[in-house]
Formats: C-alpha cells, sequence, structure tokens
C-alpha cells in the first residue's frame, strides 16, 4: 500500500500520490461518483493517520517545523530513537532539508509548504 513508506523514494511518491488526492477532493473532482470519492477519502484518512509510516514522517515534519529533540519526536510519535534516525535518513534522502540546531531538528520554509497541501 503506498501508505507504508520504507524508503526515500516511497515518501517522495506517497507524499505526491497523498497531494493529488487531497487537491481532487478539493476541487470536487470525485463528486460524480460517491464511491470513488468515499475511497479517496479513506486512503488519505489512512495517509495521514499514525498506522502509516508516511502518516508518522509526516508528523514528524510537523513536530519540526518549530523544532523538536529527538526525545519530543521519540514520545509524540510513539517510536524509538534507532527508528526516528531512519526516518530522518528517508526525509534527508529524499531531498528534504533538515536542520540540527541547539538538539532540536528543524525543517526549512519549503518543507512547510509542501506538507501543507
Amino acid at each position: 500500500m503506498a501508505s507504508q513508506v520504507s524508503s526515500s523514494s516511497d515518501f517522495t511518491e506517497t507524499l505526491a500520490i497523498h497531494a493529488s488526492l487531497k487537491a481532487a477532493l478539493k476541487s470536487k473532482k470525485f463528486d460524480d461518483n460517491p464511491q470513488l470519492k468515499k475511497a479517496a477519502q479513506k486512503l488519505c484518512k489512512e495517509m495521514d493517520g499514525e498506522n502509516s509510516i508516511y502518516g508518522r514522517q509526516l508528523k514528524m515534519l510537523k513536530l519540526m517545523q518549530s523544532g523538536a529533540t529527538v526525545s519530543e519526536l521519540g514520545r509524540k510519535l510513539k517510536t524509538s530513537r534507532r527508528t526516528l534516525f531512519r526516518y530522518l535518513n528517508y526525509l534527508e534522502e529524499a531531498g528534504i532539508n533538515i536542520e540540527l540546531r541547539d538538539n532540536s531538528y528543524y525543517v526549512d520554509k519549503t518543507v512547510q509548504r509542501m506538507i501543507k497541501m
């Protein structure tokens, strides 16, 4: 499933699919087909959720907008330190600029616009 991201390219592809689905729902592209609309809404909800790796990575990016330490990220994402660093590596491999300042991780403004979609 697209929401189970396991590599950097998967993150980028899943982000593109997620953004496209959200844009199509917002512009009412699925309104003439209730089954398709329901499926798209369900998939978006699953992708946003913390049960998917992609969903946890999105939450991680949102937390890093204002800066977050490893312990804060681990507590809020309910995941291990090792998993957090694996996610950080995937995100950096996907081209996302992550900065470490004063023991907190930050993402730049372009990422903030990207994940608002």
